[in-house]
């Protein structure tokens, strides 16, 4: 992690590249990430990259001897449409 690089989108457009990617290149209805419930820059990334909570996995992990929730995300092939960064090409 760069300090300086940090809210210049480069997270952003590293998702968008693969949620592109993997809608133009496989037969898939959705794709699925899950975040902290406390990152809210991750939750952000995902959102622009058209992504919706679906729900609070609780005590998911174990983290620092905490049990930590976590979201569920998801975004579906018919909410994604076209691709923003990429292009299919025949």
């Amino acid at each position: 992690m760069v300090p300086s690089e940090m809210g210049k989108g480069y997270g952003a457009e590293a998702v968008q590249l693969m949620v592109d990617y993997l809608f133009l290149s496989k037969n898939i209805v959705r794709i699925q990430a899950i975040t902290n419930v406390r990152n809210k820059a991750s939750q952000r990334v995902l959102e622009k990259a058209g992504f919706k909570i679906e729900g609070t996995i609780r005590k998911l992990l174990l983290v620092r001897g905490v049990w930590t929730d976590y979201y569920l995300h998801s975004i579906l092939r018919e909410e994604w449409k076209e691709p923003r960064i990429l292009t299919k090409t025949a």
